[in-house]
């Protein structure tokens, strides 16, 4: 294997600059840059991970906790942080929670043991009292979809409350007033600013919130499916249906064309998350869109930065916007079937 001073030699630099290169530790100007560029590329140059970390003391480790990699969302989000923390010579120790609050203290404990450089953490409910072991041991920690109120650590979240106002406005301006809403686990303040956005945007139409037409669900297609065998035998049979994530919308979908319902002629759906398969149902499932890879970028550069600095600075909250992407899956609203048909009888 080549050593840095193999590659100082052939590039006629330093093994400071090389090193400096290598580990963008200090400006080194771009001429420069190019010939050690060059030497490493020539010279298959791999840096020993080992030796720099430990004399940066450092393992060149992140913690990344999930609460389900079954929903896609969330395996979505682990590729995005894994990659964006590759590009900067970072491994990613994986933790799947499945939503228990005593395994994600085990977890936690776990990394304290690996002495991991930082935590990105995706928790329904972690609370401040968990995570503090890790903070006091001076493991810097990124909140990932949910801000800790007066935890004094960074975050990266998406605006839930906007996105689904706008997802709710959309069904409304299509003419539907009678819209459903399957929300996630009631433990998650993601679903709870999602319910709120529905709330408003409802009573912002004149419109008071209903509710017999919220359901709970678990994001995942199972509990849309039973969501939906619910809604089609109310009595006032809503004409749209608003899934707090895409996995309850296609379960919802699913129970309706077993009833043969045309979606979105006689009942519109909407998602959220806008995951992959969401350009293969049929129809096309119109969602709100998270911008994962920004997401997962965000939050390891937020980390990067308490991992590298010494300062002690404001924590910082990095919101982002969700986008509406209209596909096939909702359309102008139309009576339900049985309200036509009690609307003929009266009629004749």
């Amino acid at each position: 294997m080549a050593s840095i001073r193999d590659v100082a030699e052939l590039a006629n630099v330093s093994t400071a600059t090389v090193s400096h290169v290598v580990n963008g530790t200090r400006y080194v100007s771009p001429e420069l840059t190019e010939r050690v560029e060059a030497a490493l590329l020539e010279l298959d140059y791999q840096p020993d991970a080992v030796a720099r970390s430990l004399r940066r003391g450092e393992t060149l480790t992140i913690g990344l906790i999930v609460p389900n990699l079954e929903i896609p969302f969330f395996a979505s989000v682990a590729y995005s942080i894994e990659r964006a923390a590759s590009s900067h010579g970072y491994s990613i120790i994986l933790g799947n929670s499945d939503w228990e609050k005593d395994r994600e203290s085990i977890l936690l404990q776990n990394l304290i043991a690996r002495q991991v450089d930082g935590l990105i953490c995706i928790s329904a409910g972690m609370s401040v009292a968990q995570i503090e072991p890790l903070v006091n041991v001076g493991t810097p920690v990124v909140t990932f979809e949910r801000k800790l109120l007066d935890s004094g650590l960074d975050a990266v979240s998406i605006d839930n409350y906007g996105g689904a106002y706008t997802a709710t406005k959309h069904l409304l301006e299509l003419g539907h007033r009678r819209i459903a809403a399957i929300q996630g686990r009631r433990m998650s303040i993601v679903s709870e600013e999602r319910l709120e956005g529905y709330h408003d945007a409802l009573r912002d139409a004149g419109l008071e919130p209903n509710p017999d037409y919220v359901f709970s669900g678990d994001y995942l297609p199972e509990t849309g499916k039973l969501a939906a065998q619910k809604i089609l035998f109310l009595r006032e049979r809503p004409t749209a249906i608003f899934a707090f994530n895409d996995l309850m919308a296609m379960g919802a979908m699913r129970v309706l064309a077993e009833h043969s319902l045309s979606v979105p002629d006689e009942i519109s759906v909407m998602g959220f998350d806008d995951i992959p398969m969401c350009q293969y149902t049929n129809p096309t499932l119109t969602t709100m869109r998270q911008p994962l890879d920004n997401m997962g970028s965000f939050a390891v550069d937020l980390l990067l930065q308490r991992i590298r600095s010494d300062e002690h600075y404001k924590a910082k909250h990095i919101r982002l916007q969700p986008e509406l992407i209209i596909r096939g899956s909702t359309g102008r609203s139309a009576l339900p079937q049985h309200d036509r048909l009690v609307k003929s009888v009266a009629n004749a």
